[in-house]
């Protein structure tokens, strides 16, 4: 996994079908692109070259521009699904205000071919610099899912040091005020609690799912791409009718060497969140209004 930021992409233009609109030319950032003569032409570019955004070859009304390279192939490219099959606004608010965090579970499995749909949608999450840098670990089934939890809670334990009163009063300069009162008062309490509820056959972390998604993304990328992504997986699930609650305590895995080796994610990557999945075993009937901290229109 991970990428090399010095590859560049190869736009090549199909001049048999090239129409000469310039569209591709108007909306490349990195201006490879121009009209010459009534054709699209491809140049070396003023900036970082081409970095295999593909807004040329979306945008091209004729397919006549594609682009290799960067983890891209022509083949990439496909129609954009009718107006009429799109969310609509409304669509789009009714299924997030009635997404709640689920945390109780039927017993019923999550098909495979759903959770290939989850992942379909957590592929199209944007990303800082293209291609998408993120990894997803996928523990399907309950068994799976179980272990996955036995291990992190492991983890979590061997980390117990970190968590000292008295280490934790030596990284105070470090961690500031407010990251100090976090870990002592949150990250530490609960870890605590994840432990002493496995030791009690209670499971506290994965809430019995039968299915988890782990998001890690490599050094290069940006910490947000991993968490665009475990949102986009999170608003396809409720899509499909199904529960998920992101797992914020599995970034405490990311210095955990022996389960990254365990579950083959690369060393220098990091670990993100985490996201459950499966049947609710409850029905919600109200909505509750959120509100932002803070908003200010400048």
């Amino acid at each position: 996994m991970g990428f090399d930021l010095t590859e560049k992409g190869v736009p090549s233009v199909n001049t048999a079908t090239c129409t000469g609109c310039g569209l591709c030319a108007e909306i490349c950032a990195d201006q490879m692109l121009s009209v010459e003569n009534g054709k699209a032409k491809v140049g070396p570019g003023e900036f970082m070259g081409c970095i295999a955004c593909g807004h040329c070859v979306a945008v091209c009304p004729t397919g006549s521009v594609s682009v290799a390279g960067r983890g891209m192939t022509p083949d990439d490219a496909f129609p954009l699904p009718p107006l009429d099959v799109r969310a609509t606004s409304e669509q789009l608010e009714a299924l997030l205000v009635a997404r709640r965090s689920v945390r109780r579970f039927t017993q019923q499995e999550v098909d495979r071919a759903t959770l290939d749909r989850i992942l379909a949608a957590a592929s199209t999450a944007p990303m800082g610099i293209p291609p998408s840098d993120v990894g997803v670990l996928v523990f399907h089934g309950r068994e799976k899912v179980q272990q996955f939890a036995a291990d992190a809670c492991a983890a979590f334990g061997g980390m117990a040091w970190f968590f000292h009163p008295i280490t934790l009063a030596l990284m105070r300069p470090l961690l500031g005020r407010e990251g100090y009162v976090a870990i002592r008062d949150f990250v530490r309490p609960l870890l605590k609690t994840l432990q002493e509820a496995r030791g009690k056959g209670m499971d506290a972390f994965t809430y019995d799912a039968p299915a988890a998604l782990l998001f890690h993304h490599g050094p290069m990328s940006d910490d947000a791409d991993c968490h665009i992504a475990a949102t986009y997986a999170m608003i396809a699930t409720e899509s499909l009718g199904l529960g998920s609650c992101m797992l914020g305590t599995t970034a405490g895995l990311n210095h955990a060497k022996a389960f990254k080796a365990k579950y083959g994610i690369p060393p220098k990557n990091k670990i993100g969140l985490g996201l459950v999945i499966g049947h609710p075993a409850v029905k919600f009937h109200r909505g509750l209004r959120r509100r932002l901290a803070s908003v200010a229109f400048a």
